[in-house]
């Protein structure tokens, strides 16, 4: 035997449950020739208890049977278990997601643990229309994870005090001529018990109260706990035995079927026929159980309803253009309903939801019978073009009306409208054509693309004419927009826009006959000439009148610009004949801050600010541009002063061919060297000899010119001599030959001028003393004489002693010298 609650520690300790819930509310309601019934089915193989089999299925099916008369109307499926849920399942193999769920938490007292338990909705009317009667199978719901027969019930949240549980049921509402007017409310959340709920049933309007019922879709009931479970409507206690004790209302039962293995959900109808009165507008469930744990998912009540219902349909809308002013046909019905509709049922006409006009009916409407009515409205001025209208039969104007009915949510209906405006209408361009002839003043225009360009619908019409009156009055309008010929060089046209309810838009635009014949004024620069170092140059440049139909006038302005720069103004000087041009030339000074290479830019038409004083035929082809590098005289570096040594008389000879290259900027350039300043400036008389070039003075000047392509650049350099160490030659053979005759000393005579030379013996006598008066010893002794007078000395080494006498050689020189025959 399952026991959820012990009773003894419920007498025990009176501790209150701990929970939340979704209270059961009004969801939808249903007026007309309605009834309902139930379809599901239980996920448990077993009902549930401690310690028993914790097991639960993923699917189960159940069979509608309706009449065959019976039409389905709506069909909502509910589903609901232990845990957080499922919401994503199938039905007959269709998968249907949740769109409304319903999650609660209940703590027990006996073990003060929070367990959660749901249930889920979806609108499944489509699916049950089109299978109609029928095995409905609901599968993929799949609680497993919280319900597992692996686990001990010991240990199993939910069947460790058998509260494991899943089921599905199909609430449907079905149609049926031969049924009586019934009002079927439809209410939903999810509450339980233990110990008791009291949910109030609001909407009801009892006007009979035979064959009224009450339907409940309730989840863990059990057969087996019948204690105290209470079930009652306004205080009286609800019943159906065998299969609904009066004291076990929810224990696993379908009053539909008849079954009562529906193990933890009850699908339960009860006769309230004698529990509810006429004029009820609420009825008080209350539900009570000291110990079974039962949810309420949804409670259905169906009641008989004599009532009229009314409804209102807007027939025609007329208005007139640019007018807030609309006249209204409607009509007002009053079809399924059981009761004439009384005469005087207010009407309410809103525009975007503001109360515009209100009216009513005039007679009495029999059960389906019906009346037209019109009503003229006027809108507020800042009602949109485009807006919602929307009447409502039974309604004061502010939300409420005077007469209960059958339905109360189908009052209203709702026209989208449109107000008729003129339509707006696209400012044309104005055209501009070529005179028929020059001077004539006369065109001929196509502006036929307007007719279409102009609509803003393709049923709108577009429509031109010579006079605004002609265009209010749309009369003589122009049969030849596309070979239209004006009246003179300017012409306005009016054109009349109108949309299909006749509103219209009136413009204007302008035809103009202009002076095509036009010269075309072009120039060309070439043959700049320029100056070394200077930023002076004079350019050539020649005006062109070619593909021309007119002369291009004396005067026409030439500006000059130097890389975008204006730098100077000119002028044509005579008119210039069709095909013909004028060669000019201006001298430009460029300013110092532009760089040596620029962009000189000659624009004919063009008074020095970008615009021009004639019309032309091509305003595009002004401008000419050439770049332009000044030119300066190439840089000399590098250039040095030359030594070389005394040959005699401060003369010498010198090597400076390595200044042909090394003092060339560009591998072009000419290098060459002159004995004049004169010289170099002319270019003429160059110094050919570079390699041993013999100075006639020192020093010596010398001038180098450095030509590049366009200038050249004159400098000079000085040859210098210097007194260089004299070299002996120690060998005197003094036989007359011509050869070492003499002891010679290069680089001596002629250079140093006060020398003084010295010759001694081996044995240090003085030998010979000689000076720059004196010829160069000839092995003769002039001091002490060896050997007789004027005769060769002997053969041997002799030393000499030579003083230069210069500053730079203060130091004798002293060296040998050997004489031989």
């Amino acid at each position: 035997m399952k026991i959820k609650l012990l009773s003894v520690f419920l007498m025990l300790f009176a501790v209150p449950s701990l929970y939340s819930q979704v209270d059961i509310e009004l969801y939808e309601q249903f007026n007309g020739k309605y009834d309902f019934t139930f379809v599901g089915n239980t996920l448990n193989p077993i009902p549930n208890g401690a310690g028993l089999d914790c097991s639960i299925l993923t699917s189960s099916s159940a069979e509608l049977n309706l009449n065959p008369d019976d039409q389905i109307l709506k069909a909502y499926l509910y589903w609901a278990g232990s845990g957080t849920g499922d919401f994503e399942i199938q039905l007959n193999g269709q998968d249907v997601v949740a769109t409304r769920t319903f999650p609660v938490v209940f703590v027990s007292t006996s073990d003060l643990i929070p367990r959660d338990f749901f249930s889920a909705f979806a609108d499944v009317t489509s699916l049950v229309q089109t299978t109609g009667n029928g095995t409905y199978t609901v599968s993929e719901l799949d609680l497993t994870d919280v319900i597992n027969n692996d686990v001990p019930s010991s240990s199993n949240l939910y069947c460790q005090n058998g509260t494991n549980f899943g089921g599905w049921a199909i609430f449907v509402v079905y149609e049926n001529e031969n049924l009586p007017l019934n009002q079927l409310n439809l209410y939903d959340g999810l509450q339980f018990v233990p110990t008791s709920i009291d949910i109030t049933l609001p909407s009801l309007n009892v006007i009979d109260n035979i064959g009224a019922s009450i339907g409940f879709i309730a989840w863990e009931g059990d057969a087996n706990i019948a204690n105290n479970e209470i079930l009652s409507i306004n205080g009286n206690v609800l019943g159906n035995p065998p299969l609904n004790p009066s004291n076990n209302a929810f224990n696993g039962t379908n009053s539909v079927t008849g079954a009562s293995d529906m193990y933890n959900m009850d699908l339960d109808i009860y006769n309230i026929q004698n529990m509810i009165q006429i004029g009820d507008e609420s009825a008080e469930i209350s539900l009570q159980s000291a110990q079974d744990f039962v949810m309420v998912n949804a409670i259905i009540t169906k009641l008989n309803s004599q009532l009229p219902d009314a409804t209102i349909e807007v027939t025609d809308v007329r208005q007139q253009c640019n007018s807030l002013s609309i006249d209204i046909d409607y009509t007002v019905y009053n079809t399924n309903s059981t009761d004439p509709l009384p005469a005087g049922t207010p009407i309410s006409i809103y525009a975007n939801g503001v109360l515009v006009g209100n009216t009513q009916t005039q007679t009495e409407l029999p059960i389906d019978g019906s009346e037209n009515g019109t009503i003229t409205i006027n809108l507020p001025p800042d009602t949109p073009v485009n807006f919602e209208l929307v009447f409502v039969v039974d309604d004061n104007g502010d939300g409420t009306g005077n007469v209960t009915e059958t339905n109360e949510n189908n009052n209203s209906f709702t026209v989208n409208v449109t107000r008729w405006v003129s339509p707006p209408l696209q400012q044309p361009e104005d055209i501009t054509v070529c005179e028929t002839a020059n001077n004539s003043g006369i065109g001929i225009f196509d502006f036929s693309a307007y007719e279409e360009d102009l609509k803003n619908l393709p049923t709108d019409i577009v429509r031109f004419y010579t006079s605004q009156d002609n265009a209010d009055n749309d009369i003589n309008h122009i049969t030849n927009p596309e070979n239209y010929t004006s009246n003179g060089p300017a012409q306005e046209i009016f054109v009349r826009l109108e949309d299909e309810h006749g509103c219209y838009t009136i413009g204007s635009f302008f035809l103009y006959a202009v002076d095509c014949l036009f010269p075309d004024a072009t120039i060309t620069a070439y043959d700049v000439v320029k100056t070394c170092d200077s930023r002076i140059i004079e350019v050539s440049y020649t005006v062109y009148n070619l593909d021309s139909d007119d002369i291009l006038p004396a005067g026409t302005p030439i500006s000059i610009y130097a890389n975008g720069q204006f730098i100077e103004y000119t002028e044509t000087l005579l008119n210039i004949p069709i095909d013909g041009s004028e060669e000019g030339t201006i001298t430009l000074t460029i300013p110092d801050a532009l760089p040596m290479d620029f962009e000189l830019t000659f624009v004919v038409d063009d008074t020095g600010d970008g615009t021009g004083i004639i019309q032309e035929t091509d305003e595009t082809n002004n401008t000419y541009t050439i770049s332009v590098s000044l030119v300066a005289s190439p840089t000399i570096t590098g250039l040095e002063d030359i030594i070389s040594c005394n040959e005699g008389y401060g003369l010498g000879t010198f090597d400076f061919s390595d200044y042909v290259q090394s003092l060339k900027n560009n591998p072009d350039d000419t290098v060459n060297f002159y004995l004049t300043q004169q010289d170099a400036e002319q270019g003429v008389n160059p110094i050919t000899n570079t390699t041993g070039f013999v100075t006639t003075t020192n020093p010596q000047e010398i001038f180098v010119r450095l030509n590049d392509e366009f200038c050249y650049t004159i400098a000079s350099f000085l040859l210098y001599t210097k007194n260089c160490p004299p070299q002996t030659y120690n060998y005197v053979t003094p036989n007359g030959d011509g050869i070492n005759d003499t002891f010679f000393v290069r680089g001596l005579r002629n250079i140093f001028l006060n020398f003084k030379m010295k010759i001694y013996n081996r044995w240090g006598r003085l030998v010979w003393v000689g000076d720059h008066s004196m010829e160069d010893w000839d092995g003769v002794a002039t001091e002490e004489k060896v050997g007789s007078d004027n005769n060769t000395v002997p053969v041997g080494t002799y030393y000499f002693v030579l003083e230069l006498n210069d500053p730079d050689y203060p130091e004798p020189i002293v060296g040998w010298v050997y004489v031989s025959k």
